[in-house]
């Protein structure tokens, strides 16, 4: 972790005028991070995972050298949506198009507004503790309360023309205001062959009778490893719909967190990872029934070919004296190749009476009477293993919407599948 520290210090000696409030924050972050450590394989919510590459290579933060040209044309930029450019750590407000009723703060400024937001408040994820303390890059994405925002706002993080190893410590702080509509997507490409690291937080409140529908891309160079922690708060009646696309990074570990911190709040979370070669995609969830009436729905699909790897571990916490809460949470897993590997653990801790629940997780093969069949029927082996893949993922790309993003996630699977 020399390295770390070499980079935290200039990080801080580059930045002297920054809030003392600041300084403080990041300080004690950064002794939260060395007293935790990187995970290992003895840490039980880690154990699958090997986080060796980003401990042995030196990393060096973002700085005003790594932003090339911005590209003529955005990678990845989908019809129809509203959009936030962030390339190599750099927010490119001359980029930014935002609809009346959206607004984008800088930390510093946010600080002012909501500190909380930043405190570490016990937390035991090393990453999370990382990001605070090198916390340079992101925003703050705010929709004023009884907005409904038409079009889908896309914040594109583009990792492009690096010339050496590069670090990316990106924090995305999103509130939806009180009756507000929005859709969010927050998409992550990769454009470079050099080792990277890309160690995002997002935290997202959403308010009392608001919704959110969020999107999430990872579409990463296989030189990258992305570590991503994203919190979840909700309102009384407030709804989240979310569906996850991930195909990149050599290594992804995703912690994802949802707080029902109102009655009557609804969330689904739907998630499509696709890997091959040797990459290795770990998604942790934990949804927590805290209020009444809370319904929440998980269903997290892997595909896994070649020598690649995968993990699931899903937890829903029903605490004690909540009524009426509803819940389900399922994996489904399928191996395109006898090497490759899945590791799920679906979890249900349910602390009181009144509760519907529900888990479950399966992994296998392609089914050979399906392939048999599709051959009598004039369909070649591939072209039948083909369609069976594809109506295995296409559960979760049919549910994302608008049809715009839809299309874009289609053609990146039928491009992988290919």
């Amino acid at each position: 972790m020399n390295y770390l520290q070499h980079q935290f210090q200039a990080f801080l000696d580059h930045r002297q005028d920054e809030r003392k409030e600041i300084r403080s924050l990041r300080r004690t972050a950064f002794d939260r991070f060395n007293q935790l450590g990187f995970p290992t394989k003895r840490w039980e919510e880690w154990q699958f995972t090997d986080f060796s590459e980003i401990r042995k290579n030196e990393y060096h933060l973002a700085s005003r050298k790594d932003l090339p040209k911005i590209p003529d044309e955005i990678p990845g930029l989908i019809p129809d949506t509203y959009s936030i450019i962030i390339n190599n750590g750099h927010y490119q407000p001359q980029l930014t198009k935002l609809p009346t009723g959206v607004s984008v703060k800088l930390h510093e400024e946010f600080f002012q507004i909501n500190k909380d937001v930043y405190n570490l408040n016990g937390n035991q994820n090393p990453f999370l503790a990382l990001n605070t303390a090198l916390m340079n890059s992101g925003i703050s994405l705010i929709v004023e309360p009884d907005s409904i925002i038409e079009k889908p706002i896309q914040i594109i993080h583009l990792t492009t023309a690096l010339s050496d190893q590069f670090m990316n410590h990106p924090r995305l702080v999103v509130q939806i205001g009180k009756n507000s509509q929005a859709a969010l997507i927050e998409h992550y490409i990769g454009e470079t062959k050099f080792p990277y690291f890309v160690n995002p937080v997002t935290q997202v409140s959403i308010d009392e009778n608001a919704s959110l529908n969020y999107i999430r891309i990872l579409e990463e160079d296989v030189s990258c490893c992305h570590t991503a922690t994203t919190n979840y708060i909700l309102k009384n009646d407030a709804r989240l719909n979310t569906t996850s696309f991930s195909s990149g990074a050599k290594l992804f570990r995703h912690d994802i967190k949802l707080d029902f911190a109102g009655d009557g709040g609804k969330a689904v979370f739907n998630g499509l990872c696709l890997t091959e070669d040797q990459q290795h995609h770990d998604q942790h969830v934990i949804v927590d029934h805290q209020q009444n009436f809370c319904q929440s729905r998980q269903l997290f699909k892997y595909i896994l070919a070649e020598k690649s790897s995968g993990v699931f571990n899903g937890k829903v916490v029903v605490r004690k004296n909540t009524k009426q809460t509803d819940a389900d949470q399922s994996n489904r897993n399928l191996l395109l190749s006898p090497s490759a590997l899945m590791n799920a653990n679906p979890q249900l801790e349910i602390l009181s009476d009144d509760v519907k629940c529900s888990h479950g997780s399966s992994t296998g093969e392609l089914d050979d009477d399906a392939l048999f069949y599709l051959q009598t029927r004039g369909i070649d082996s591939e072209t039948a293993k083909s369609l069976l893949i594809y109506g295995f993922a296409n559960e979760i790309i049919e549910k994302v919407k608008p049809i715009s993003v839809q299309d874009y996630i289609h053609k990146q699977f039928t491009d992988w599948l290919s």
